[in-house]
């Protein structure tokens, strides 16, 4: 693929980022009464709905900002990297376990729903690999990328002691943050879907992101080298 070629195509990519990761976000807080929801807002409770936020808007601002600044483009590109694995996340979450486990009333297979959750991170990894931008940042900052579902995490479990309604009528925003599941948060049952207590379910995710952190860097700094061997 030319260079000229992986421009045109990542800018496409970027744009078809753009428009299922914010097109399918309004589209969600559209039907959010529709599907269940007490009002729209609850629905950006959700890290689906928080994550192509994130993806969608810093993709458009790169899109936006000069080439000329280098520093700022520097900072886009962190982010990129870090909500890349954040909307990597959501895909995997909704492949593994919301599709299969996930209540009918959500509406998973809406078009808003396969936006959000498939053609939003497909998009973005693909541009994440065919970017030719060059990262030069040390696989330390791969770490950085842990902390958007790591802060979502801590204040589920915050707002979920407080009992806060996550817009549905109960006190979490996925099925494997119910610590009062008949798993509870350390146990174990044969009540589908809960098999497994919540602890088991967040460290899972954990240690998912941290491998998707480190890989997608590492995959990154291998094929910046294969193209422009020394």
């Amino acid at each position: 693929m030319t260079i000229s070629i992986r421009k045109t195509a990542s800018i496409i990519l970027k744009i078809l980022a753009i428009i299922s990761s914010l097109g399918g976000l309004i589209l969600s807080l559209i039907s959010a009464t529709f599907d269940g929801y007490i009002s729209p807002l609850s629905r950006t409770m959700y890290f689906t709905a928080q994550s192509n936020l994130w993806i969608g808007l810093t993709l458009l601002i790169i899109l936006l900002t000069p080439s000329k600044h280098t520093k700022l483009k520097n900072i886009l590109y962190l982010l990129k990297y870090i909500f890349t694995v954040s909307i990597t996340v959501t895909f995997i979450v909704y492949t593994f376990l919301l599709a299969p486990f996930g209540d009918e009333s959500y509406h998973l297979f809406s078009f808003s729903s396969i936006l959000t959750h498939i053609f939003s991170p497909a998009f973005a990894i693909a541009d994440f690999f065919i970017d030719e931008y060059r990262y030069k940042f040390n696989f330390k900052y791969a770490l950085t990328a842990v902390i958007p579902p790591l802060c979502y995490v801590l204040a589920t479990i915050l707002l979920h002691l407080l009992n806060v309604n996550f817009g549905r009528g109960v006190n979490y925003p996925y099925f494997f943050f119910n610590v009062r599941s008949p798993a509870g948060l350390f146990g174990f049952s044969n009540v589908y879907p809960f098999f497994i207590g919540s602890f088991y379910w967040i460290i899972t995710l954990a240690i998912i992101t941290l491998i998707l952190s480190f890989a997608y860097l590492r995959i990154k700094a291998l094929s910046q080298k294969i193209k422009n061997p020394r």
